[in-house]
């Protein structure tokens, strides 16, 4: 059974996005799977994967967002920064053998997830042209 499960809910009406969000549940997935499996080496390259599809959703979802005229592009913007400053945080912890609890990486990024598309990813929905 799957950690994070995509639902409708998290659908913000744009398909692009919607498709960027569920491949991001995938990798929380799939870490949360290799912590499982016991292979605590694949994390760090698994944090890189979802660094990788981060950074280029949030250029992509910014970009769509400041088309449709939505006020707080820039706020949505600051929070993605910080977002992948504190995932970056966490992979070098990884990298280093450092004490990281790999269930609190997971839970968080499970947590920012859904609650960033739910609470401010939801706010822009409006302001999509479907």
């Amino acid at each position: 059974m799957a950690f994070l499960s995509w639902h409708q809910r998290f659908s913000v009406g744009h398909a692009e996005i919607d498709q960027q969000h569920r491949r991001l549940f995938e990798l929380v997935n799939h870490f949360d799977d290799v912590i499982q499996m016991g292979m605590p080496g694949e994390l760090p390259h698994i944090v890189e994967d979802i660094i990788s599809l981060g950074d280029a959703h949030f250029r992509f979802e910014e970009g769509v967002i400041q088309d449709t005229g939505f006020p707080r592009v820039a706020e949505h913007r600051k929070m993605h920064a910080e977002l992948l400053d504190q995932i970056r945080v966490m992979q070098t912890r990884l990298m280093a053998g450092g004490h990281v609890s790999h269930k609190a990486v997971v839970r968080f990024l499970a947590d920012w997830l859904t609650n960033h598309i739910l609470r401010e990813d939801m706010e822009y929905k409006p302001y999509l042209r479907t």
